[in-house]
């Protein structure tokens, strides 16, 4: 494992630990709405926090660009890393244990590296640029499977109703008349990573916000999944509703509709 992707792991499993011992100690049955979101909005910016202060300690020339802390640019030519200490936040915020803490390392516009922790399970996926995907340190490799018959596929809701969305929830409604497997965890960052593990053998995924992307897509597709569009176009942008799977399933899923 890189020394950089060591130095992240471990940031993001002691702020794992941290956000547990939070929720340990938090009674979402006898506190308000507004409790509950000033418990979520102290956990994300607090933790956000601790994670830059980790990191920093050990590369203090590279930048840090966090979901509620905004950006710390102060060298372009340095690496940057995105932070996001919880997707999903509406799991999170109902007590289901699905939910991951997000580190990418962004150079040149490319990922390099990439981390995403469960707390609530323990599952710590890993991935360098031409170095593949572990799971809690074993190489991990996408499904060889061919059928959408066999597979089990992931999926995230559509949000919006644009002609993208309509597309999507014609694939999903397909799917699901023909009574194929289905689930959806909530997380899209989870998601992507349990088509790289084979958990899910493909998915199909909505608004998917750029740091679960940049995560998620390098762990793909160094366990060897490919990632696109809707279309099928390989460059994919934050927000975008997207399709995820082995090789094989790729123009299977791209196909419904």
């Amino acid at each position: 494992m890189q020394p950089m992707v060591n130095l992240a792991l471990r940031a993001a499993r002691n702020a794992g630990q941290d956000l547990v011992r939070r929720l340990d100690r938090f009674d979402a049955s006898q506190s308000t709405d507004q409790e509950k979101a000033k418990f979520i909005a102290d956990c994300t910016i607090g933790l956000e926090k601790s994670i830059i202060f980790e990191l920093k300690k050990s590369l203090p020339e590279h930048n840090f660009y966090g979901r509620e802390t905004g950006d710390n640019i102060t060298d372009e030519k340095q690496p940057t890393w995105q932070i996001c200490v919880i997707d999903d936040v509406s799991n999170f915020r109902v007590g289901i244990p699905s939910f991951a803490i997000i580190l990418s390392c962004v150079q040149n516009s490319k990922t390099e590296h990439a981390i995403m922790v469960n707390p609530m399970n323990g599952d710590e996926f890993t991935a360098s640029r031409g170095r593949g995907t572990q799971l809690n340190n074993r190489r991990i490799r996408a499904s060889q499977i061919n059928t959408l018959e066999d597979a089990m596929i992931g999926y995230t809701q559509p949000l919006s109703f644009n002609e993208e969305a309509f597309d999507q929830r014609q694939r999903l409604q397909k799917l699901m008349a023909q009574s194929y497997d289905l689930r959806n965890i909530g997380s899209n960052a989870l998601s992507l990573a349990y088509v790289a593990a084979d958990r899910f053998q493909g998915a199909l995924l909505s608004n998917v916000d750029e740091f679960a992307l940049t995560a998620g897509t390098l762990i793909a597709s160094e366990a060897g999944c490919l990632v696109s569009d809707i279309s099928g176009a390989p460059q994919v942008k934050p927000g975008a509703n997207i399709v995820v799977s082995n090789p094989r399933l790729l123009k299977a899923l791209i196909a419904l509709k």
